[in-house]
């Protein structure tokens, strides 16, 4: 089943049917599928692959230029350069398209500023005729950095809720909130929870046994990433499973503000952890929150890490069952608030949403009378517009106080046009959304799966 990158996978071919080059940027962070949608996008094409090697420059061309000649012939002996490749393959692809994937390319920018241009040159000098599309992969952290410079570029990102569920049709709603909340969406760490097991003995054996896949390897790519340097699992282990301030970091570690945030800069940089601002503040904001964002460090810095003692003397079983297991509630309330932003997004894409939300997240910040800071725990914004949302992990209906308790916020937002969304686990009392009016909406849990399922079901993407 190939329902994760579906989109992605659509987008790549609808290129690749246009004639003349077509150079398309594609970042991936670690494990969000990237060789898995290279294999499904280079069936039945013409494809020649190369991975660039962190070695230089000239090595690369010569290794790049042998791989030309081993595939494609001894028309490639000649060339002393990439731009003479890079013609001789686009003068051969006028007979027959040919895919070029230039893997970990990052290697080749770093050691020619110049490659770029070159590729873009190429582009413009070559004739209608030629059918020569070449796919640039990159890391996913220089997404932001690059991606409005391109003509053609996409970001593999992490599965949706809705888009995760499809791979475990068999497990219970709570186990998909839960697997969504460990994994974040990762389908390399996703992987590992499909079977028959619950989800709860899955955990036991990934995490809290000596020989469990995550118990080793978290610390191990801890280890790797910052060659031994403690202070950065410090910080880890202070973030946890919430939201931290700064200070809060450095309250935890004991490190300078300036020390702290130059660390936490490069956690970010590898994905481990977020930077989270307002919804309405732009990147320089200094109202800033810290979180891993990598869902089974997440886990393990909450709950495998403080109990390591036990687990290595074959108590895992008990730390789980005594310490954890009580827990877990409180990770499928997180888990659906992550679920909610997911909706949203979803929204956007389904063109069901109240306005085009530039930012969806959270929102928080300084009551003017009040004097204390103030939590919106979903929200999505534009230009003089904003979304407030609350979401409600209980049983029991929602009533129109919930609405009310939403509402106090709307005296933050001056001069905006404001809309409120209310999510359940279980149910509104009847007529809610009538009384309520226009700007008001509600979703049941069982409500955004089924219109999610609805959506993939009639899109091409799927």
């Amino acid at each position: 089943m190939f329902i994760d990158k579906g989109k992605q996978l659509f987008q790549l071919n609808q290129l690749y049917q246009q004639k003349g080059i077509q150079i398309v940027s594609l970042y991936a962070h670690p494990g969000m599928g990237k060789s898995r949608l290279l294999q499904e996008f280079s069936k039945e094409k013409q494809v020649l692959y190369f991975k660039a090697s962190p070695v230089l420059y000239e090595e690369n061309f010569r290794l790049f230029k042998n791989l030309c000649i081993r595939r494609l012939g001894n028309q490639f002996q000649t060339a002393r350069k990439f731009s003479e490749i890079f013609r001789l393959l686009a003068k051969d692809s006028s007979n027959q398209p040919l895919v070029l994937i230039l893997d970990d390319v990052s290697c080749l920018l770093a050691q020619n500023k110049r490659f770029p241009a070159m590729l873009h040159t190429l582009e413009k000098k070559t004739d209608s005729q030629t059918k020569l599309f070449i796919l640039l992969c990159k890391p996913g952290h220089l997404y932001e950095k690059e991606h409005k410079k391109e003509a053609h570029a996409m970001l593999l990102s992490r599965f949706s809720f809705f888009e995760m569920q499809a791979f475990y049709p068999d497990k219970t709603l709570k186990e998909q909130l839960l697997i969504y909340r460990i994994t974040g969406g990762n389908p390399s760490y996703m992987q590992a929870f499909v079977g028959q097991q619950s989800v709860e003995k899955l955990l036991m054996q990934l995490f809290f046994q000596e020989d469990g896949l995550f118990y080793r390897r978290i610390p191990s790519l801890t280890r790797a990433y910052y060659s031994g340097s403690a202070v950065m699992g410090s910080i880890l282990a202070s973030l946890g499973c919430e939201s931290k301030k700064l200070q809060e970091v450095c309250d935890n570690t004991g490190l300078t503000p300036s020390a702290a945030s130059s660390l936490l800069s490069s956690l970010v940089s590898h994905n481990l952890v977020n930077r989270i601002i307002p919804v309405t503040e732009d990147q320089g904001s200094r109202r800033t929150l810290y979180e891993i964002s990598d869902g089974v460090f997440r886990f393990w810095y909450t709950f495998v890490y403080p109990y390591q003692s036990e687990i290595e003397t074959g108590m895992g079983v008990d730390i789980f069952q005594n310490f954890v297991s009580p827990s877990l509630e409180h990770w499928l309330k997180s888990s659906f608030e992550d679920v909610c932003r997911d909706f949203l997004a979803l929204e956007k894409e389904m063109g069901t949403a109240p306005f085009t939300f530039e930012q969806i997240g959270m929102w928080w910040g300084q009551h003017p009378t009040k004097k204390r800071t103030e939590y919106v725990s979903i929200a999505a914004s534009a230009p003089k517009k904003i979304l407030l949302g609350s979401c409600f992990w209980t049983d029991q209906w929602i009533d129109l106080e919930a609405l009310h308790d939403l509402r106090k916020h709307a005296s933050l937002f001056p001069d905006t046009q404001q809309w409120y969304y209310l999510f359940s686990k279980s149910d509104f009392v009847s007529g809610f959304e009538v009384i309520s009016g226009s700007h008001v909406k509600v979703f049941t849990l069982e409500q955004m799966c089924k219109e999610a399922k609805n959506f993939f079901e009639t899109t091409r993407y799927f």
